[in-house]
């Protein structure tokens, strides 16, 4: 008889328990709460999870992936609500911890996860450090999930965000690759559960987008959990005494929990101890596995590292930073080199904890021994990037590297760009708007604007002619846009501004900048380019712009109808066809073709949506905003 076995499918990712899956880094933090609900149903827990934040490379799959896992996340009591911004997100986790607390509460406990890339972490961060401070449930647990991206492949600015956790008092566990993000998942549940503290995840653009197989295993080794741990009872009532009792208690008691767990679960571990080890090599995260295959060029493999006099530490726990097992790592060395992306965090912080005790190993990092760059604090690291340093510090302890590719594991490296041959001219290609876009004509400007670029795929007019998005200048943050032109315009001859302003901007906290510009009196025009899509970061609706919803058009036409003044006429644009988005009644509507006069009317503040028609109101009026424009949507567009 032939044995038969079920064919696999793509489902299995998050439905098996044991075997092998395949998993991207985003869909194994899709499938961390689901879990987490299973090893506390088995554990006779009623624990809810709730997840909330907002979308950004490299997490914007992620709630697109957890909006797909719908009617599983409801079968394992998970409730998913998108944020509108960061901060709003971070402080409806607060209520995830507190919900506990009260009588009539439904669950033991509430697992609390909060979602961002590193720009929103510092946007939130005074919503963050206030749900720290009240503390995580002992039965829920709050983790909060970052997206760094080291090279900006997706973001307007380079960003890591270890010293921006650590100044928020949060211990952060820091994954290499798919199956790190499950297993360090679990530690940072059981860890906040354990101390009280929000606990972070550090996810760089490489787990996040890589791909691996993952072991479920069954026999995962239960947490081991320090003495005194799980007591914390979470409080808002941040005034003395009782947040004079929460400081003292997170620093002296709640950090400690978490160093202890590090250390009990061997978070940070030692790898290849050799008697006559004279060069400790230190990575965290994915930087650990980039430093393995630096190591295999260097001619040492995982299993030659005992007779190698070369010692390496994992770090899996960045910060706090577990002091004894630095200590052991360090015993014996002549040399410690640390090997981390951006600024000397980790470098700094093994300094620190060795400096006055009895092994004093030179820590090296940033700066080889004589003051010379030796790790960039620029750019990402890689294996190509770190092979370099790795050779000058094991040739300066008198360890020889290999030097010829083929001699540390057989392989050949070969071109990645194949030798050079002759071929006709191409005309060069800057990236433009996808066709049928909106922004494809919203972005035109009239001649001679001066032009504020914003958050988005729109973005991309940094990158075209003048002549055709106009001479852009600035590039805030989100809510920032258009500030620029406050300060610019008393020591400018020019008397205008335009900025653009994506709709998914607007909504997450753009209005505020628009209530800024109304209140400075500023003489300029906001395009607020509706193309109901978070284009750039995966080509899909987002938070709170559902068409169907209060966000499109006409939802932005009644708001800003909601501040205008009271008498301000409106016309049906032309064009306007029944059942299409129409804007709301109040605001005069005025087709595109009219910008160029209503610019001439001074002072305002204008607020084109997409590209059709507008409404016009005076800052003088302390109610009246803008110039509402829109573009017509097409139907199934």
């Amino acid at each position: 008889m032939t044995e038969t076995t079920a064919r696999p499918q793509l489902s299995d990712r998050y439905t098996a328990t044991s075997g092998r899956v395949q998993l991207t880094g985003v869909q194994a933090l899709a499938r961390l709460p689901i879990d987490q609900h299973r090893r506390d149903q088995a554990a006779g827990l009623n624990i809810g999870t709730f997840i909330s934040g907002y979308e950004g490379s490299p997490l914007a799959g992620y709630d697109q992936e957890l909006g797909r896992l719908k009617q599983l996340l409801e079968a394992n009591d998970v409730t998913f609500v998108p944020g509108l911004n960061e901060e709003a997100a971070a402080t409806a986790i607060q209520g995830s911890q507190l919900a506990c607390t009260l009588p009539g509460a439904t669950r033991d406990g509430v697992l609390g996860i909060w979602y961002g890339k590193a720009p929103g972490l510092d946007r939130a961060t005074d919503a963050l450090r206030h749900g720290n401070l009240m503390g995580a449930h002992p039965r829920g647990g709050a983790l909060v999930l970052v997206g760094d991206d080291p090279a900006a492949k997706s973001s307007t600015l380079p960003c890591v965000s270890d010293a921006a956790l650590a100044d928020l008092n949060m211990p952060y566990l820091y994954p290499a690759d798919s199956q790190d993000v499950l297993d360090l998942g679990r530690h940072a549940v059981e860890l906040s559960r354990a101390s009280g503290l929000w606990t972070g995840l550090k996810i760089v653009t490489a787990v996040a987008d890589g791909s691996s197989t993952v072991d479920l295993a069954a026999d995962w080794p239960a947490p081991r959990i320090p003495p005194g741990a799980g007591t914390h009872a979470p409080t808002a009532r941040l005034l003395h005494p009782t947040l004079g009792q929460l400081e003292r208690d997170l620093v002296t008691n709640r950090l400690r929990i978490a160093r202890e767990y590090a250390r009990l679960n061997q978070l940070n571990r030692v790898v290849g101890r050799g008697q006559d080890d004279v060069l400790g090599l230190v990575a965290a995260g994915h930087t650990w596995l980039d430093l393995l295959g630096a190591l295999r060029r260097a001619g040492i493999g995982e299993t030659d590292l005992a007779g190698s006099r070369v010692r390496l530490l994992r770090v899996a726990m960045p910060w706090p930073l577990e002091e004894a097992t630095i200590r052991e790592f360090a015993d014996g060395l002549e040399e410690i080199l640390v090997i981390e992306e951006k600024r000397s965090f980790l470098e700094a912080a093994i300094r620190d904890v060795l400096y006055g005790g009895p092994a004093q190993p030179a820590v090296t990092g940033k700066r080889d021994a004589d003051g010379s760059e030796l790790i960039p604090a620029y750019g990402e690291l890689d294996a190509d990037s770190i092979i370099g340093p790795l050779r000058r510090r094991m040739t300066a302890r008198g360890i020889a590297p290999a030097t010829d590719p083929a001699a540390a594991d057989g392989r050949v490296t070969l071109p990645l760009v194949s030798p050079p041959i002759a071929s006709p001219p191409v005309v060069s290609r800057v990236p433009y708007f996808c066709s049928g876009c909106p922004h494809n004509s919203s972005t035109k400007p009239l001649p001679g604007t001066l032009v504020g670029a914003g958050i988005g795929c729109h973005a991309l007019v940094l990158l075209m002619d003048s002549s055709q998005a106009g001479t852009v200048t600035g590039l805030s943050q989100m809510g920032g846009e258009g500030m620029q032109w406050i300060g610019m315009a008393p020591f400018l001859d020019r008397d205008h501004f335009t900025q653009n302003i994506g709709d998914g901007t607007f909504d997450h906290s753009g209005s505020l900048a628009i209530r800024a510009a109304v209140a400075a009196r500023a003489n300029m025009t906001y395009k607020l380019l509706y193309n109901s899509a978070v284009a750039m970061t995966g080509g899909r609706v987002g938070p709170h712009q559902d068409r169907r919803g209060p966000a499109g058009p006409r939802g932005h036409t009644r708001r800003h109808r909601a501040r205008a003044r009271p008498g301000v006429r409106h016309r049906e644009a032309p064009q306007a066809q029944a059942g299409q988005a129409r804007p709301a009644a109040g605001p005069g509507v005025h087709q595109r073709a009219d910008l160029r006069g209503l610019r001439g009317l001074r002072p305002q503040v204008q607020l084109p949506v997409g590209a059709a028609g507008a409404h016009r109101v005076r800052p003088e009026d302390a109610r009246a905003p803008v110039v509402l424009q829109r573009r017509l949507q097409l139907p199934g567009r």
